[in-house]
């Protein structure tokens, strides 16, 4: 049996679409893969119990080896470039029989094994934002984003995104990074016995009086909640606001944008739309899927994504989804999509409006129990690729 090492040394509750992420592959893994891999899941020593109960199915190593200042961090990489390996990251990885690191987030806490070490590491790379929106990135921090890469591009085995459009922008930054780059789209699994909360309930927890849309993003400037408001404001104006409810959630800070949640409050507060759109804070996991799975449909509104957690999520539902018409939402060619350009709220009105009328409960149910299958089918092409990925590595036939 092959090890493969995860590594969340991330702030996970301000990133919790690249846990979800993981925490899906490892479950395809566990399924898929006929016990021929092993997850194992390395966390910083510092957190709790409690913060890990969604991985119980996993064996779980908490470690302080990822605790460490900037000077340190700087200094393995110091010793990788020299070397071409680091030998605390070896041995440590050694003794728990681990073959490959894979999904190392190539942006936060990001670290690789060299390309002499006997660790095989794949770093992954989510988007690449500051090439199209520049103004939300300080010159620190794009210069550091490009670094990374190219360092990866010596010291990683595999650099991977979760889409083609991803892989296509690395050619901006790295030839040699985009060679050595793979592809491996997400879906992700949906159980509703386990996955989903009464509508009753759900009610209850949150205060709900009428059936809503959702939103499940960060506030970050670039996902464009503005154009959701203003569409909003043009149906109240129009009169055809009547009891539209949109509920959102997700973590309110962008560490490079201080004032953009704000700015959106205050916006909703100027519009007096406080009782059609709702900001419910940062929810469990369950809570996240029970919202999609209960609301009208799902919306994104981003005028940049990498691949689209939430969108994917939406699928493995059945749900109506209305997207922003940019190229990743293309490419991930969900069923049920309609399109709007994430610059004409007129649009998104028109859309937000008629989806409500037509709201069929019904019609949503049996398009959730007719999904299984296709899911089932999504899920072990994912897995299929990844182990292709996986066997290249670690160069097995």
């Amino acid at each position: 049996m092959i090890k493969i090492g995860f590594v969340i040394n991330f702030d996970y509750k301000s990133w919790y679409g690249g846990t979800n992420v993981i925490k899906n592959l490892i479950y395809c893994i566990q399924k898929y893969s006929k016990n021929n891999y092993e997850p194992v899941l390395f966390v910083r020593s510092s957190l709790k119990k409690k913060e890990l109960k969604e991985f119980n199915s996993i064996k779980i190593v908490k470690t302080n080896i990822f605790d460490v200042s900037i000077l340190n961090r700087i200094f393995y990489k110091v010793l990788i470039l020299l070397f071409g390996r680091c030998y605390r990251f070896d041995s440590f990885f050694e003794k728990h029989n681990i073959k490959v690191i894979s999904h190392i987030n190539t942006y936060a806490y990001n670290f690789f094994t060299g390309y002499k070490s006997s660790i095989k590491c794949i770093s992954w790379v989510t988007d690449f934002q500051h090439l199209y929106y520049p103004k939300y990135f300080s010159i620190k921090n794009k210069f550091l984003r490009n670094l990374n890469i190219v360092l990866c591009s010596l010291h990683s085995s595999k650099i991977l995104v979760s889409s083609y459009e991803a892989q296509n922008d690395l050619k901006k930054i790295s030839i040699k990074a985009f060679r050595k780059s793979v592809v491996n789209q997400f879906y992700f699994k949906f159980d509703k016995s386990k996955d989903i909360i009464s509508f009753l309930e759900l009610k209850k927890i949150f205060n709900i009086k009428k059936n809503f849309f959702f939103i499940s993003n960060q506030y970050w400037a670039h996902k464009n909640y503005e154009i959701v408001l203003e569409s909003l404001f043009f149906l109240k104006k129009n009169n055809k606001l009547n009891n539209l409810l949109i509920l959102s959630t997700g973590n309110s800070n962008d560490h490079r944008n201080k004032n953009y949640f704000d700015k959106i409050i205050k916006l909703v507060e100027k519009y007096n739309l406080n009782d059609n759109f709702k900001y419910l804070g940062v929810v469990t996991f369950q809570q996240v899927l029970s919202l999609m799975y209960h609301s009208i449909a799902l919306i994104n509104p981003s005028k940049f994504e990498g691949r689209n957690v939430s969108v994917e999520q939406a699928r493995s539902m059945g749900k109506k989804i209305i997207l922003s018409d940019i190229g990743i939402h293309r490419e991930q060619n969900t069923p049920r999509t309609v399109f709007f350009n994430p610059n004409d709220y007129k649009k998104l009105a028109s859309i937000i409006f008629n989806t409500c009328i037509k709201h069929d409960i019904n019609i949503e149910k049996r398009y959730s129990q007719k999904i299984n299958d296709k899911n089932t089918y999504n899920l072990c092409k994912y897995f299929q690729n990844y182990e292709k990925i996986i066997k290249s590595v670690i160069n097995l036939n």
